[in-house]
């Protein structure tokens, strides 16, 4: 059988796509996929950024609290050591002279004591340092509290430093196989004063140029000890200088005294006027004069002189008994406070 077809009827229209189910452009699919990359790698981008900053943030804090409980403590530690190694190299040192021996002997002998000090001030030096490379940054607070406590900190290594160095050239300045300033003291070698003026002056020569070394020292009570000590056997060289001519000048007047006599004497023989008289009554009046300007001039002198040999000792005890012992003091007051203001400004960062 065959089957007929039937009427012809066309087949039903697709329905139109709404505008969203619109097909999307080639070149606009492939920009919304770069737009989609983009987004998504700005925020990769920013999250590792937070991290990055979490973790320095994190890690500054971190280094500080180092900073804080490590570092200046280590450094305080090293600074306690300094001044007892000095010590031991000091009384070293002088012991070894005092046995008796040489500079160069008692050098020898206290090798050790000065090697252990100049390790203690290397080690103070880099617990400075180590704090200096904790914190670069010199402009904030934290960074201007570092360089307040290096300027202290480093003065007193310098001042320690110094204060050993130049030990024996302060020590030996009165030794006889020293400087020869103890040359100074004349006195009773003397005849008299001119003699003591000019053996002052032989002795003044080396004593002055071990002083000039002794300006140089790094510490700073050496150096005010050697200016004083200058100005002091300049003094002693005035001095000796105006009662050595004051003694030769009351010789010559004792020859005038003694010619004025015999010109009285034969004035009066010879029954002269009296206008001779008072002639020779003005040239006494003037020799008196300057008889006593003389005297004046030596009592002054002679004892500023006297004044001066008896206070050397003094200078030079006072050098460790008051120089030397301020000049610690006012360390051990200043380098702890500018630790604890360092130590201040840290906590002020961790808190922020």
């Amino acid at each position: 059988m065959t089957i007929q077809p039937g009427p012809h009827q066309p087949p039903a229209p697709m329905p139109e796509p709404t505008p969203s189910q619109q097909p999307v452009p080639r070149k606009r699919r492939l920009a919304l996929v770069l737009i989609s990359s983009a987004v998504v790698l700005v925020i990769i981008a920013v999250s590792a950024v937070v991290a990055v900053a979490h973790f320095s943030g994190q890690q500054r804090k971190e280094d500080l609290q180092t900073l804080k409980d490590g570092h200046l403590t280590a450094l305080v530690d090293a600074r306690g050591k300094l001044q007892p190694a000095a010590n031991a190299y000091l009384a070293a040192y002088k012991k070894a002279r005092n046995a008796p021996a040489s500079q160069e002997e008692a050098e020898k002998n206290s090798a050790k004591e000065r090697d252990e000090f100049h390790q203690a001030a290397k080690d103070a030096r880099a617990a400075l340092e180590t704090v200096k490379a904790a914190h670069k940054s010199g402009d904030d607070g934290i960074g201007v509290a570092v360089g307040q406590l290096e300027e202290s900190y480093q003065g007193f290594v310098d001042h320690m430093e110094g204060l050993v160095e130049s030990y024996p050239q302060f020590e030996g300045l009165f030794r006889e196989d020293g400087a020869g300033c103890n040359g100074l003291f004349v006195g009773s070698k003397a005849a008299t004063l001119r003699e003591r003026q000019t053996l002052l002056g032989q002795a003044a020569g080396p004593c002055r140029e071990a002083v000039g070394q002794l300006k140089q020292s790094r510490n700073v009570a050496y150096v005010e000890f050697a200016r004083t000590l200058d100005n002091r056997i300049a003094q002693l060289e005035s001095n000796a200088e105006i009662t050595a001519k004051s003694e030769e000048n009351y010789n010559e007047f004792v020859k005038i005294k003694d010619q004025m006599t015999q010109k009285v004497d034969e004035a009066t023989a010879r029954n002269a006027s009296e206008e001779e008289f008072l002639k020779i009554a003005d040239e006494l009046k003037v020799l008196n004069t300057r008889i006593r300007n003389n005297r004046s001039e030596f009592d002054f002198a002679a004892k500023r002189y006297l004044s001066g040999v008896k206070d050397m000792p003094l200078l030079v005890e006072e050098v460790f008994t008051k120089k030397i012992a301020a000049e610690i003091k006012s360390y051990d007051s200043v380098i702890p406070l500018r630790v604890q203001i360092l130590k201040d400004a840290v906590d002020v960062e961790l808190v922020e």
